[in-house]
């Protein structure tokens, strides 16, 4: 069976085994098979050879199919006619019942530019049919892929769906724009489909693309955002004129700027559509093709928004193509995001010759707890208020604020309590495909530094990465994979003030997440003998953390299964405080959580103002959990009330010498510091201390046990001087609406912040 073949290289196979013809005679069959009706063969005569012996030339070329046994055509017929089966009909019948494990095998067949090879051939009459049906190719792909990624979507499978739309980036093909409905991998499908607002984002955009009706401006996106800042960018656009061009970062030039044209023209009229192909299948090697991309889209007269994820570094081309897009007259919008594991800096520093005028940095900022809950409220509409804002909380708490993987957590049925679940697959593969472009050797080591649990410092690293240690945090500090992580953090009230100290040499992992994605990249083999190295070196220094990794490493000898050392108890604990459950959340009369603002620390704790209450949030690295205090200016001595709730609370491993774990901590001036823990329903202490108990020379006082997923209202009589509200806990997500400390109102925040201004103004 002879199969003509369009999708990439353009060829005739038989039987499954490429056949050789001559270049004409292919461009004939395929012109035939394409036109799918009768041809009459002066016009096929002159459509490939365009010369006055034309017709001999066609009477040639048929003969020779004849010698090669093909009987296609009858002989002295004027009209021929031929429909072989097509590559390209396989591949998109297939399409609707594909198994997934034939669907890496099912892209790679769709993977190149169509009817490759004949761009040379024929009249120009022939050229400009084959641009055009190169153009029809590839809009059947896009319509093709389209169909396979909804459908993998609604039935769940994000992994293949992550993997089409990969694959659908690298040729430059935007699968929302055939289904503008279409979610990222990881969205919730059906009635009630998770939809992120990023309200605060949307204003700033809005004011950007008034600001490019009269001059081009670009955008400097930054945070963890993923799928949502495209899903945004789309909504923006869509109830008006401007169109929207998205697409990945490549390295290569060429690469590059094949993508843009390939989403170019979707959006260019008609009549321009043939010269952006022709730019598409003749590249030049000089800068003019620049100067003709960018003359398309001026002659356009299109309002365009260009975006550009996942950058981490700019290439000369691209930083030419911005420079001269940014001094055209036509209204232009162009957005650039930095890979989402570098920082921004990497576009600063290449962008600092720019107008500073028309350049915007906008932060897509963590999901906040008030934008979970009004988010999944009609998915969850079963649950009660109290639940609903327990549910978002841990979302929020377990995501990290990160909307790919608070998507897929929903996707999951995360239930509404319940210990640290790990990261969905999804999660861990879209790390790992972030971490690619640094090699393998780099990506190694750090999956050998992810087994140690926080912190990791210098000395650590050599024991498990030898003479190559240096290099290697060097440049995980310089990709922002490790981050300092001090064992105590401060965050100065009420403006979120922090900063790390130069001094500190303790490193961590930049989230949890990616510490267990980077340690499943190692056999069970390779987690052993990393494990059994650092029992053998935490040994003579921190006894319980050695029989721990010895533990899991699977030894017997008691030499690392030290006996576990505690902290010593003082007495029982002293009524300080006392407790009452609210019946609903307090009235508060903060602003609105469009003016959300969030601290991370480098420990991960991330300390938010929303709507006047402060919430605290930690999904940690495994290991001792780290003291983060908030603190606040000097207050007066007397009676004190704080109205809270707590949501997630996990304790810290039993490691000896551990610092005890404690959900919440209040302390004013020298006296001593009151820690408080969740209790269970039976009202018992989950975790954290009984008894009162010493630590770094400060007394530690037990209240009582304080009740998940509801307000309560925690009050006593405190001491005057600096105020310290501390964390100590693995996971924690807490919430306080109010906090009231003698005379000083501290919480609902614009009352806190007369309270500051007035002590620094001392």
């Amino acid at each position: 069976m002879l199969v003509l073949h369009l999708l990439g290289h353009n060829y005739i196979s038989r039987d499954g085994v490429p056949f050789k013809v001559s270049a004409k005679t292919l461009a004939l069959l395929t012109y035939l098979t394409l036109q799918r009706r009768p041809q009459h063969r002066e016009h096929l005569a002159e459509l490939m050879w365009n010369t006055p012996d034309a017709l001999r030339n066609l009477r040639v070329e048929l003969n020779r199919l004849q010698h090669l046994g093909l009987k296609l055509f009858p002989a002295r017929q004027s009209l021929l006619e031929l429909r072989l089966q097509t590559d390209l009909d396989q591949w998109t019948k297939e399409a609707d019942t594909l198994p997934e494990s034939r669907l890496s095998e099912w892209l790679s067949l769709g993977s190149s530019l169509p009817l490759s090879g004949l761009e040379d051939l024929g009249s120009d009459a022939f050229r400009a049919w084959l641009d055009g049906q190169k153009w029809a190719i590839s809009q059947q792909i896009e319509t093709t892929l389209s169909r396979v990624y909804l459908r993998a979507l609604q039935g769940g499978r994000v992994g293949a769906a992550g993997l089409i739309r990969v694959h659908a980036e690298e040729l430059g093909i935007q699968l929302n724009a055939a289904h503008p409905t279409v979610p990222v991998p990881g969205a919730v499908q059906g009635p009630g489909a998770v939809q992120f607002e990023r309200q605060e984002v949307q204003q700033q955009f809005r004011r950007v693309l008034q600001l490019a009706r009269a001059a081009p401006q670009l955008v400097l996106l930054s945070g963890r955002h993923d799928g949502g800042s495209r899903e945004l960018v789309q909504q923006l656009v869509a109830q008006s004129d401007w169109q929207v061009i998205q697409m990945q970062a490549v390295v290569h030039s060429e690469l590059q700027q094949a993508t843009f044209l390939h989403q170019l023209m979707r959006v260019l009229p008609p009549d321009s559509q043939a010269a952006a192909w022709r730019l598409l299948t003749n590249p030049s090697d000089t800068g003019e093709d620049l100067i003709r991309v960018w003359t398309l889209v001026a002659a356009s007269g299109l309002p365009l928004v260009i975006a550009i994820y996942d950058l981490h570094l700019l290439t000369p081309f691209l930083l030419d193509s911005l420079r001269f897009a940014m001094d055209l007259p036509i209204s232009l919008t162009l957005v650039l995001s930095t890979s989402t594991l570098v920082g921004d800096h990497v576009l600063r520093d290449a962008l600092g010759s720019f107008d500073r005028s028309r350049l915007h940095p906008i932060e897509v900022p963590a999901l906040a707890v008030q934008e979970m809950m009004e988010a999944v409220r009609e998915q969850q509409g079963l649950l009660t208020t109290d639940q609903l804002r327990a549910y978002a909380t841990r979302v929020a708490q377990q995501s990290d604020g990160w909307d790919l993987h608070a998507r897929a957590l929903i996707a999951s049925g995360l239930p509404l309590t319940g210990s640290h679940t790990t990261p969905p697959g999804i999660v861990r593969n879209t790390l790992l495909s972030e971490l690619a472009r640094l090699g393998l050797p780099l990506r190694r080591s750090l999956a050998r530094l992810a087994m140690v649990y926080n912190p990791l410092d210098r000395n650590v690293a050599s024991v498990l990465l030898g003479a190559d240690a240096d290099e290697v945090l060097a440049e995980a500090v310089a990709q922002n994979l490790l981050v300092t992580a001090a064992p105590e953090e401060t965050i100065l009230m009420p403006r979120l003030i922090y900063q790390t100290s130069d001094i500190e040499d303790g490193l961590g992992f930049v989230s949890e997440s990616l510490r267990v994605a980077l340690a499943g990249t190692l056999t069970s083999l390779e987690r052993r003998e990393i494990r059994e190295k650092l029992a053998a070196y935490f040994l003579p220094t921190d006894p319980a953390l050695a029989q721990y990794y010895a533990e899991r490493a699977g030894l017997k000898d008691p030499a690392t299964a030290p006996p576990v050392r505690r902290q010593e108890q003082t007495g029982a604990p002293s009524p300080a405080a006392s407790w009452m459950t609210l019946e609903l959340a307090p009235p508060v009369t903060g602003p609105d959580h469009s003016s959300r603002q969030e601290r991370r620390t480098g420990n991960g704790y991330r300390a938010a103002l929303e709507q006047g209450q402060l919430q605290v949030l930690r999904s940690g690295l495994y290991g001792r959990p780290p003291l983060l205090q908030l603190t606040w200016p000097s207050v007066p001595a007397g009676h004190w009330h704080l109205v809270a709730r707590l949501d997630v609370q996990k304790g810290a491993p039993t490691w000896g010498r551990s610092m005890r774990p404690y959900a919440l901590g209040l302390r004013a001036g020298q006296g001593a510091r009151l820690v408080f823990s969740g209790q269970t329903t039976d009202g018992q202490a989950t975790a954290g201390p009984t008894d009162e108990y010493l630590e770094q020379g400060v007394l530690h006082t037990p209240g009582p046990p304080i009740p998940f997923g509801s307000w309560f209202l925690l009050e006593g009589l405190g001491d005057e001087g600096p105020l310290e509200m501390s964390f100590r806990m693995l996971d924690v997500a807490l919430t306080i609406a109010e906090f009231r400390w003698g005379t000083c109102t501290l919480l609902p925040l614009e009352k806190s912040v007369a309270v500051a201004r007035d002590h620094y103004s001392q």
